[in-house]
């Protein structure tokens, strides 16, 4: 199936960075920090509308495990997004969901939410 015109250009928004080894490596060892502090937040129940928990009890978790502010945090509708300084770990939490992806920051970060948070407008 081809693309319509300037297709690449368009969407170039979306595009992540690349990861070698060594950051993909990395990546893991601090999604596995962070999944296993999110899994106690699940373990703790106490879900709200749509399974998910309070942005609140998402950031102290981060937190625990040492991602603040100055990690490019972003949280809300169930979803994380925390930049550790070499890639991104985002996924979900909620009742029924745990996840977590390594990937690299985007080209054209959705403003004000830090470098691993997908734009969800174009340019």
């Amino acid at each position: 199936m081809d693309a319509p015109p300037n297709y690449a250009d368009n969407h170039a928004y979306r595009m992540q960075a690349s990861l070698s080894a060594a950051q993909q490596a990395s990546g893991q060892a601090s999604a596995e920090l962070i999944l296993a502090e999110l899994a106690k937040v699940r373990k703790e129940g106490g879900s709200g509308e749509f399974g998910r928990f309070s942005d609140e009890r998402v950031e102290a978790a981060l937190e625990r495990v040492g991602c603040g502010e100055k990690h490019g945090v972003s949280v809300g509708n169930g979803y994380y997004a925390v930049y550790t300084g070499v890639v991104c770990v985002s996924g979900r939490v909620t009742k029924d969901e745990l996840s977590g992806e390594v990937h690299g920051v985007y080209a054209e970060p959705q403003p004000g939410e830090g470098p691993c948070v997908e734009n969800r407008g174009g340019h």
